[in-house]
């Protein structure tokens, strides 16, 4: 058994961002992840928002409570939005190198959804610059990351966390995390929509007995490549990229992100031109390559089909400002369990997504929930080391299960085929809209999911390098989540944000908060927050 102060799930921007801050208070951190370290996340290729052009951080809050559908937090979008300049402002003294205008000053381009231009970026290269600077900074902080850590349970008493029990592909043994604090930030399910694999962190939150918030938001991109699984950078959109159709009829994006994914779905055959982009050009290095390299395009002279693609969950676990996580209501917490970026449903977001805001979220969240489990660990006691020890010995026990030789009389049930199942469900599903007969029809095919998920093979039965048992559980979550998601959805009978019901067009003023949906389905709401001051930042009437 090893004993840290904090330990934290995930080495993208979020994760790094909170071990970094929190060994920065003294705490003993360790930086954890299930697969190799070093992955970069495309959805951090979109830049960050920050009004560095304006007076005042007033227009980027009030185009993200707008593009929020009113469901976001508006004392966290005030908060976050304006600490948005410091944190580009903090990227570049560490290294990240944004493009800049004839000024000097970082160049700031209008994305869909903002009123004017705001989001400051390094072209394609946002997430190898992200990753490589909070990498350092928690180098620089002596955070230990490892790699190959598959998270089996959180151990908790009651509603404290103790720590955690890992399977470490790397030394071939099952690990006991005796630990303060835990900050969850693998990701999210984002990845259900794309590839049918869950994130460990809201599995592990679900099994501890959290509820997940707003798990029926789940925003698209209109700039995916057909017949690969590359997304475009938004950015393109600002620099001179055209969407039109493949007859050079130029396709209306409107004014924000879901205008702009409802055009290319309702075009005939709708393709991107990037033949135009100036001296923006060199900045894309990267994906003019990428297509190169997937489609034998050469972007420069060709036109890309492209189509709109489930690109960023919005739900997670409900957090308050400090990234703590909550129970029910503002009030409870769960003792020393934090999340943030994708894991966590911070707040910021509310019904949809800006661009820009990723990154902000991931940044401005995870340093939240660094410095706030540090101070609060000083003078909090290790304890439960009997309790992790138990849940060892239990995860050695299921492992053993599962490793044992399978009835294949009815045939072996692989990872793939249930992820690429789990997959097109959550598409079909949500992309353009649902209804609830296709929400009940969803249950229905998750629980027959649901039982092959239970039952899929194990060809490896050693825990070094067992790459088959981390995909078996991330499939496991897959449906999970899945289901997660349909139910959270069954529950809103209206349509707001990027959540469209067929059979409830209109938005409906009595559901304008936020909705729980625990592990075994049952649902329940939580209360939108005003400002700081109780009153509302930007009232739901003032629309225009």
């Amino acid at each position: 058994m090893e004993v840290w102060d904090v330990v934290v799930l995930g080495d993208g921007p979020a994760g790094l961002a909170a071990a970094a801050n929190a060994a920065k208070e003294g705490a003993n951190v360790l930086l954890m992840t299930a697969e190799s370290l070093g992955r970069r996340d495309s959805r951090m290729n979109d830049g960050l928002a920050a009004a560095i052009d304006e007076s005042t951080n007033r227009g980027h809050r009030e185009d993200t409570i707008r593009s929020g559908a009113f469901l976001s937090d508006q004392d966290i979008v005030a908060s976050v939005t304006s600490s948005a300049v410091r944190e580009a402002d903090l990227l570049e003294r560490r290294g990240v190198i944004f493009r800049r205008d004839l000024r000097g000053l970082p160049h700031v381009r209008r994305l869909p959804g903002h009123g004017q231009p705001r989001v400051v970026g390094s072209g394609d290269a946002d997430a190898r610059e992200l990753q490589q600077v909070m990498e350092e900074q928690c180098l620089r902080h002596g955070v230990v990351l490892r790699s190959d850590q598959v998270p089996l349970r959180m151990v908790h008493t009651g509603q404290r966390v103790q720590g955690l029990v890992v399977a470490d592909l790397t030394g071939g043994r099952v690990l006991g995390l005796q630990c303060k604090a835990v900050i969850l930030a693998d990701g999210g399910a984002s990845e259900v929509a794309s590839s049918g694999r869950g994130a460990h962190g809201l599995s592990l939150a679900l099994q501890a007995g959290l509820p997940l918030r707003d798990m029926e938001f789940l925003a698209s991109t209109p700039l995916g490549v057909r017949d690969t699984d590359m997304t475009l950078p938004l950015g393109l959109l600002a620099d001179g990229a055209e969407v039109c159709e493949s007859d050079g009829t130029p396709i209306d994006l409107g004014d924000d992100l879901a205008s702009a994914v409802d055009a290319v779905r309702t075009a005939k055959e709708a393709v991107i031109d990037l033949r135009n982009l100036g001296e923006a050009r060199p900045w894309y290095d990267a994906t003019f390559r990428l297509i190169a390299q997937r489609l034998g395009a050469d972007a420069d002279r060709q036109t890309i089909a492209i189509e709109p693609r489930a690109f960023a969950s919005i739900g997670g676990v409900a957090v308050d400002e400090e990234g703590r996580a909550v129970i029910g209501s503002w009030s409870r917490w769960f003792t020393g369990l934090y999340a943030a970026g994708g894991t966590a449903c911070t707040g910021l977001h509310g019904a949809g997504l800006l661009p820009g805001n990723l990154v902000l979220d991931a940044l401005t969240s995870g340093r939240a929930a660094g410095a706030s489990a540090a101070a609060w660990l000083v003078d909090q006691p290790h304890s439960g080391s009997k309790a992790v020890a138990a849940a060892v010995v239990e995860a050695e026990a299921d492992l053993s299960a599962m490793m044992a030789p399978a009835d294949v009389e009815g045939g072996v049930v692989r990872t793939g085929a249930v992820t690429a199942d789990v997959s097109a469900l959550v598409r079909s599903t949500f992309d353009g809209g649902t209804s609830a007969d296709e929400l009940s029809a969803a249950m229905e095919t998750l629980e027959s999911l649901s039982i092959s998920a239970e039952a899929l093979h194990l060809d490896d039965t050693s825990l070094v390098a067992n790459a088959n048992l981390e995909a078996v559980l991330a499939a496991q979550h897959g449906v999970q989540q899945a289901r997660a998601m349909v139910q959270s959805a069954m529950a809103r009978t209206e349509s707001r944000g990027v959540y469209v019901r067929h059979d409830y067009p209109e938005t409906d003023a009595a559901q304008m908060h936020h909705t729980l949906v625990s592990a075994d389905g049952t649902t329940d709401t939580l209360a939108v927050r005003k400002g700081v001051s109780g009153h509302w930042v930007l009232a739901p009437t003032e629309s225009a």
